[in-house]
């Protein structure tokens, strides 16, 4: 039998489980989920029909093509809007595919509303301080004459994981841009959005990090269940001689008579370069180090003292091994790490039906 090669293990009970752990933080607020590019990595089609099932009926992506898959999985029923909002070459999908644009600059609103479309659900983005997407506050009245009604008003919070000002100082904007649509809904909070309180959830949350196991850790209550699972196999055991060096570049040599393992897994599969002499991993109940550059395809653990035969798993992402600490060593955040996870990856869902 083929030896298994690198597995993604992914929990959609865990992802469910964390979608109403929000819903028991929001009140009365609704809870939308975030499925953007590609439900973080972990696959929009399925995550979104298991959240479905368990009854969020809001989605949002970033782009119209990532709604029109997102539609294609879902069916008619849930809403799936579009951060990116409309351009005049996916006016027509938008249409189609019954998507809902987040309109975020005065000529996006300018043309979805010349476009006989002021009967369709349509948000607009408000900037409020991140300075990246959205009306900017000199915009706001000027836009609420062109759009009286529009079905939803959002922000984003820049620092909602920090305590910081600018929190109390968004939140204050976002009100008197709520004063202008005083009749649409508001959305404000993402993940750790909601972690700062009631103040902040309004009509709806958007998690997104939190359902797939990340994100900053809730100052109290439930936090998110990990969800995913990253194993690999050992591929070849080998001893090397104290000064012989290991890998591209020989960035590692070895000060005393070392087993080392090699991992048939690496930068293609989503296990950074900058794990390269940094990061852990798990095998047999421990810890060890990556020795070595970690090279597209391959991954050299040190395993001295372990007994390590090919074919033996290492968990590189697990609950031995958690998404946030991985990242910590790859100097990432674990956004980057879970959407980078490879297309090559042998991806299981658990609680799939």
């Amino acid at each position: 039998m083929a030896m298994a090669g690198p597995t993604l293990h992914i929990d959609l009970t865990a992802i469910v489980a964390n979608w109403r752990m929000f819903a028991s933080r929001a009140s009365q607020a609704s809870v939308a989920a975030v499925v953007k590019a590609d439900a973080y990595g972990l696959g929009a089609g399925p995550v979104a029909q298991a959240l479905a099932k368990a009854g969020c009926s809001r989605f949002y992506v970033a782009w119209p093509h990532e709604g029109s898959a997102l539609r294609r999985w879902l069916g008619g029923g849930p809403e799936i809007s579009v951060f990116h909002g409309p351009t005049s070459d996916t006016m027509a999908v938008f249409a189609d595919d019954h998507l809902v644009p987040v309109l975020n600059h005065p000529e996006q609103i300018r043309m979805w509303m010349s476009d006989m479309n002021s009967e369709r659900p349509a948000a607009i983005h408000v900037d409020t301080g991140m300075n990246r997407l959205g009306l900017c506050e000199a915009d706001w009245r000027a836009a609420a004459q062109v759009m009286t009604h529009p079905h939803r008003l959002i922000s984003h919070l820049a620092c909602a994981d920090e305590d910081s000002p600018l929190n109390q100082q968004q939140l204050e904007a976002f009100h008197r841009a709520c004063s202008l649509w005083p009749v649409s809904e508001r959305s404000l909070a993402a993940t750790a959005g909601t972690y700062l309180g009631a103040n902040y959830h309004f009509d709806e949350i958007r998690p997104g990090i939190g359902l797939y196991g990340g994100g900053p850790i809730p100052p109290a209550g439930a936090r998110p269940e990990p969800v995913i699972r990253l194993t690999a196999p050992v591929l070849q055991v080998r001893r090397v001689r104290t000064g012989q060096s290991v890998g591209y570049g020989a960035s590692w040599t070895a000060t005393c008579d070392s087993d080392l393992a090699t991992v048939g897994l690496g930068y293609a599969d989503g296990f950074l370069r900058a794990a390269s002499n940094r990061g852990f991993v798990r095998i047999c109940g421990q810890s060890r180090p990556v020795v070595g550059r970690v090279s597209m395809d391959l991954t050299i653990i040190d395993v001295t003292g372990l007994s390590v035969s090919p074919g033996d798993r290492v968990e590189l992402i697990g609950t031995e091994m958690p998404l946030a600490q991985t990242a910590r060593f790859m100097d990432t955040i674990d956004y980057e790490v879970l959407v980078r996870l490879g297309a090559r990856l042998d991806r299981h869902y658990l609680g799939k039906e």
